[in-house]
């Protein structure tokens, strides 16, 4: 059977697979996640919603080794944080489905799981479409299961936003050994007043953005409540994330490729 790993292909393998699998990039970040989390939080989830993906429909995708790196200067008040520019990461990312969209591959999806890199590779994946013809989605997997995360969260609107309740639950499902909560602290920021500036990423987070220096409004690095976090809820959590971008990825695979019409 052949693996649904890109990097562990041949390159023979790659020649005579299917270019209708959805390829599915991961892009994540390295950065703080509070005294609780490691640093390579959204890099290990984002990569077991690919993975599950991969699972619940080997056929239909291939699973890119990620990029573990993003936009994310405004965290670099605590240590550990790696930042990539914003025009260095579209342009990294562009290459990498150029290469993709070389090789005949017709079908990428840009898996965000790191929030300030949800504007990149929107850009990115535009970009793409408009170089190489092929379809190229980017999608946060939190957007895609926001409904179902409420369904089973423990934590008041504000709770999951950076290293809260989501991050640490689906980290607890995972890794335990990883994830200290006797550590970990509620920082909920949420202002019932604010009509815009809801900081709740399964509630309607994101309407309006200000992006502040990390450090200004979080005293250690969290934003949320991870302190109600547990593994059973994290694997609720996860397995909606999973259930949800498969579904996303089965609608990627029946959109149809189209041509373009020059009204000159």
């Amino acid at each position: 059977m052949t693996t649904t790993d890109y990097a562990k292909l041949t390159w023979q393998e790659v020649r005579d697979i299917d270019k209708d699998r959805v390829v599915i990039l991961n892009v994540s970040a390295t950065e703080d996640h509070g005294p609780h989390m490691p640093l390579d939080t959204d890099t290990v989830l984002g990569m077991a919603v690919a993975n599950g993906v991969a699972a619940a429909a080997p056929e239909e995708v291939l699973v890119m080794p990620p990029v573990p790196y993003g936009f994310n200067e405004h965290h670099k008040d605590f240590p550990g944080v790696i930042w990539i520019g914003p025009e260095t990461l579209i342009a990294f990312v562009c290459d990498i489905t150029r290469s993709l969209a070389h090789h005949g591959f017709r079908r990428i999806l840009l898996l965000n799981s790191h929030g300030s890199n949800h504007p990149v590779l929107d850009l990115a994946a535009r970009k793409t479409v408009i170089e190489t013809g092929v379809i190229c989605v980017s999608a946060s997997y939190w957007n895609l299961c926001s409904e179902r995360i409420n369904e089973h969260r423990k934590s008041e609107t504000g709770g999951i936003a950076h290293a809260g309740e989501f991050e640490a639950a689906m980290y607890l499902h995972l890794h335990p050994e990883h994830v200290d909560l006797g550590k970990a602290a509620a920082q909920n920021l949420h202002d019932p007043d604010s009509r815009f500036f809801n900081l709740d990423l399964a509630r309607g987070g994101g309407r309006a953005m200000l992006m502040r220096w990390w450090s200004a409004v979080s005293p250690d690095g969290t934003m949320g409540d991870p302190t109600v976090a547990d593994a059973e809820t994290g694997r609720k959590f996860l397995e909606a994330a999973i259930e949800e971008t498969t579904a996303l990825v089965r609608e990627i695979r029946a959109l149809p490729i189209l041509e373009r019409v020059d009204h000159h």
